[in-house]
């Protein structure tokens, strides 16, 4: 009934867009923005407006002039000059985007150094910012990392892919947010704004890409004007390329569209509908094992790393693992819609925002060195209703509330093998939250600062869990090395096997069940089976507030300083035991400064944060009681993290510009203690470990650098411009990231190390004058430096205590060299 009512809804307003009135002579395209972008205090309060060529997804002056461009952010609801926003944010356009070939989630990490970004299979996300983020591999837990798409927040991070093409720009927020955006987040928020509708113009662009791997793109767009104030957008996106990994895994195919409609249908009201649809699909993404050449990408269903799992002992079920057959597949469908309506009132513009998502995703994929095997589907409708004043007099707000209800339903299969859980999921969360930002505008250079959010979460959740483990009854006592030849694993399937029911009853048969063939006196391989089923429901409320103050400390520089408070509400993991965990809050403190020198040719911006994780939700692999494996989410203590980020550009001549940016992060884990079952010996991890005592060991991982946080990343690129006249210009770009050392993995083993590396991508492109036609050619990773971004331990597989090492590591590797050309025609 909801998607029928959405649907009629948006009808109804596509309709009233072609037939928008015109208004007066003078009408600036739909994509303007009110006020000079350049004040501190510009009026647009609607996210989506920019100042942009969008065919290009380029923004402010012509790369000829001899100052630099200006970039026009909504970081802060407001349409504002980059330079101008007193927060910490990373703006990228769309033309960088292009340029660096970032079609999906993972490659952000190339062009934000603040961001590290995972894909395991399938479609599941993992996004940190300055080392905070969650490792979301189920619908349990969410990321600390909020995606928000055209101001709608993506609530699922497994929902996040088919948005990449014909963007405005995207904007990294860094530090929590919460006083001016739909859901809280801890780390951070990654704004993907994309190109809209220009009133009165007929316009738009077509690429088509072909590169190695035999990497074909395609991305077309078309403005089409309905009367002097009104615009359809249509635009698409197609791509299909072979796998990087030797087993075919870690290719590409995508198919996305993309309608969007706006109008100023009077003086006082604008209003802007879309809708969007893409599909995902081939073998998803890959991995290698930890021992073969990285550089050969050699996938983990080849039989060179199916050697290497079936020389991997697995003490319980006193069997080898066996090799991983070739079944990898993702079928994901995204779709959603969305309304933003505008109105200017006497005090102030009211936005009224309403949303629907829905995500279908199945996929069976090997990204945890096992075989995880989804079925999941995602329905979210949203809202969201805020008021902005003008910006006029001394005191300029924005206040607003924010709905959200999240249903999901998932089935799944987390097949080790040995042991495999197969799991009914569904929850629910109820979200409802109500914010307000303040500005007082104290002297012509002082501002001063005050925010606000409190959030109410309602979750419950319904949780059938089927855990079957395999043993070796030699083990059961003692344990030892014992064998237990030829047992067949369990079966990679979502619904239980029927031979460890009971067909009368549908309930697990008792302990044991005979598995797999004898081998000698006593070798029987046995089945345990235990089901599970809770029905969790918890209610988490908070406040939070930001503080800060701006200073114009000259024409062209801004101080600013801010406190800010985060939150992230608690849930739910599958156990037997407590089955919640804590909700997890951050203070940030930040000092920024943003400037523009030699009459707009340098522009240098500084920060340094220092931020306080508390009660951090850490989500990871265990033992059980049992003999199985959870995945569980517990809260582990504090976290310090500090450090800055020094960023610059120059025009050092006409047609000539440099940037550069450098982060410096110092994490530590202060109080991170955890602890393990001794069901299976000591855990896997690099970390201390004392015990056993009372049947647990435990983990102390005080004093040591979180994962995913590199001490050093520094971006840096040149761009040279040669103007050949009659409007024809080559262009030439080359850019670099490096980032320091960092562990890969939760555990933190010394094989899950990845020491630092750098890698870089040219571009070169000739633009015609007359017709608009560009060919460039590309390649990015020029040295084919392959990158370990992610590496889990196989959970069942046999650990040395001493040499600190799991018996088999799977590695998912950074794409390799890929190179192309790529043809365009904007008219």
């Amino acid at each position: 009934m909801r998607i029928r009512a959405l649907l009629r809804y948006s009808t109804a307003m596509a309709l009233a867009i072609g037939a928008a009135p015109s208004l007066a002579a003078g009408q600036d395209g739909l994509a303007a923005v009110q006020g000079n972008p350049n004040s501190a205090e510009a009026t647009s309060t609607q996210p989506n407006d920019v100042i942009a060529d969008q065919a290009t997804g380029t923004s402010g002056q012509d790369a000829s002039d001899t100052g630099l461009a200006d970039i026009v952010v909504t970081a802060q609801r407001r349409a504002e000059n980059l330079q101008r926003a007193a927060i910490a944010v990373t703006a990228v356009t769309g033309d960088t985007l292009v340029r660096a070939g970032v079609t999906d989630t993972l490659q952000l990490t190339r062009v934000a150094p603040a961001l590290q970004i995972t894909t395991l299979a399938g479609s599941a996300t993992q996004f940190y910012l300055r080392g905070v983020g969650n490792f979301t591999s189920n619908s349990l837990s969410d990321a600390a990392v909020a995606v928000n798409l055209d101001g709608v927040t993506i609530a699922r991070s497994s929902a996040v892919q088919g948005f990449f093409y014909d963007l405005e720009r995207i904007e990294v927020l860094k530090g929590p947010q919460g006083t001016l955006y739909g859901r809280n987040a801890t780390g951070g928020a990654i704004n993907i704004i994309t190109a809209k509708p220009r009133a009165g113009e007929l316009g738009g662009y077509a690429t088509v890409e072909y590169g190695n791997y035999d990497q074909i793109r395609g991305t077309a767009a078309i403005n089409l004007p309905a009367g002097d104030n009104g615009a359809f957008r249509v635009s698409g996106f197609w791509s299909d390329r072979d796998g990087f990994y030797t087993d075919g895994s870690g290719d590409e195919e995508i198919r996305a569209l993309r309608v969007q409609g706006a109008a100023q249908l009077t003086d006082a009201f604008k209003l802007t509908v879309g809708g969007d649809v893409a599909h995902v699909g081939g073998k998803g993404a890959g991995v290698s094992v930890r021992g073969l050449d990285r550089d050969a990408y050699i996938g983990v269903a080849d039989p060179r790393a199916g050697a290497l799992y079936e020389a991997t002992f697995a003490p319980l079920a006193g069997d080898f693992l066996n090799a991983l057959p070739d079944t990898q597949y993702q079928n994901n469908l995204y779709w959603g819609m969305y309304a933003q309506a505008d109105m200017d009132t006497a005090i102030g513009t009211v936005t009224l925002l309403p949303a629907y998502r829905d995500a279908t995703i199945r996929f069976l994929g090997y990204g945890g060195s096992f075989a995880f095997q989804d079925e999941l589907k995602d329905e979210q409708l949203s809202a969201e209703v805020r008021l902005a004043s003008n910006g006029g007099g001394p005191l300029s707000y924005i206040l607003g509330g924010y709905y959200l209800d999240e249903r999901i339903a998932e089935r799944a299969n987390f097949n080790q093998q040995y042991f495999a859980p197969y799991v009914d999921f569904d929850s629910r969360t109820k979200s409802y939250a109500g914010f307000a930002r303040l500005t007082l505008k104290v002297t012509d250079a002082l501002r001063l600062v005050g925010g606000a959010r409190y959030t109410i979460d309602d979750k419950s959740a319904l949780m059938d869990s089927f855990n079957v483990v395999v043993i070796c009854a030699p083990v059961l006592p003692p344990p030892g090395q014992s064998r237990c030849p030829n047992t067949p694993s369990l079966p990679v399937q979502l619904r239980v096997p029927g031979f460890l029911l009971d067909p009368a009853t549908g309930n697990p048969l008792p302990f044991p069940i005979r598995y797999g063939p004898a081998a000698g006196p006593g070798g029987t391989s046995l089945v345990s089976t235990t089901r599970s089923t809770i029905t969790p429901s918890r209610t988490f409320k908070k406040l939070t507030y930001r503080l800060g103050f701006e200073v114009d400390v000259a024409p062209q520089s801004l101080l600013y300083g801010t406190f800010e408070t985060g939150f992230k509400s608690g849930g739910f993991f599958a156990t037997v035991d407590n089955p919640v965990y804590e909700p997890e809050t951050i203070d940030a403190f930040t000092l920024g400064m943003k400037n523009r020198f030699l009459d707009n040719r340098l522009q240098l911006n500084l920060e340094a944060f220092w931020w306080n994780y508390k009660d951090q939700q850490v989500s990871h692999f265990r033992t059980s009681s049992a003999g199985g494996t959870e995945f569980i989410t517990e809260n582990v203590g504090k976290s310090r993290i500090r450090g800055f980020e020094v960023e610059g550009r120059a025009r050092v001549a006409q047609g000539t510009t440099l940037n550069a940016t450098v982060q410096y992060l110092d994490a530590k884990y202060q109080n991170f203690f955890y602890q393990n079952p001794a069901t299976l010996g000591p855990p896997v991890t690099g970390c201390a470990v004392t015990g056993p005592a009372a049947g647990q060991f435990t983990i102390n991982c005080s004093g040591r650098r979180p994962y995913n946080a590199p001490e050093w990343a520094l971006t840096g690129g040149v761009e040279q411009v040669f103007e050949l006249g009659g409007g024809s210009r080559i262009t030439f770009n080359a850019d670099g990231r490096y980032q320091s050392k960092i562990y890969t993995g939760f555990e933190q083993l010394p094989a899950e190390l990845q020491k630092g590396y750098f890698i870089g991508d040219v571009q070169v492109q000739y633009e015609f004058g007359e017709p608009r036609i560009s060919v460039a050619g590309f390649v990015n990773n020029v040295t084919d430096k392959s990158a370990v971004q992610f590496a889990q331990p196989h959970p069942r597989a046999a650990f040395n205590p001493v040499t600190q090492t799991s018996g088999l590591i799977t590695e998912a590797l950074r794409p390799p060299r890929v190179y192309g050309i790529r043809v365009g025609y904007k008219f």
